[in-house]
């Protein structure tokens, strides 16, 4: 998925690694979520390194867009937060097969946006729920 597909302008960011890992939305699928039947996406934002949620500095939303297999770009959902809440976010999905990629973006009132994307393959659509490094780890996703 290409960003400008979702976003105004490219902006690129050059911080350490820590930095990044703060900011950059982790991506988890999650298929037939505690065997409820429904699928979700699950985008958090921090998930090894804590990102500061103060009222001075704070994930103030997170987005999540889908590439459809027919090349069309959705928006899934958006997920607002107050300061000291944690950038978690649970997205449900109606049919969770006609999509081929997912972009999370994640805005930081102080270092602007972030996002991260992955591309899901015919593989994961037969699996019971894949995170983001063990789809790598399989070949699943990029």
């Amino acid at each position: 998925m290409d960003p400008s597909d979702i976003m105004k302008n490219d902006r690129s960011h050059k911080y350490d690694s820590q930095s990044k890992e703060r900011h950059i939305p982790s991506i988890e699928v999650l298929k037939n979520y505690g065997n409820s039947g429904k699928d979700y996406i699950h985008v958090v934002v921090g998930e090894n390194v804590k990102h500061p949620n103060s009222l001075q500095h704070q994930i103030q939303w997170i987005e999540l867009y889908a590439r459809t297999k027919m090349q069309n770009t959705i928006q899934i959902g958006r997920v607002n937060f107050a300061p000291g809440t944690s950038p978690d976010a649970l997205f449900r999905l109606i049919y969770f097969g006609k999509y081929r990629e997912f972009c999370a973006l994640a805005y930081c009132n102080i270092h602007g946006l972030w996002q991260n994307c992955i591309e899901i393959r015919e593989e994961l659509r037969l699996t019971a729920g894949c995170r983001r490094e063990k789809c790598l780890q399989e070949g699943f996703g990029v």
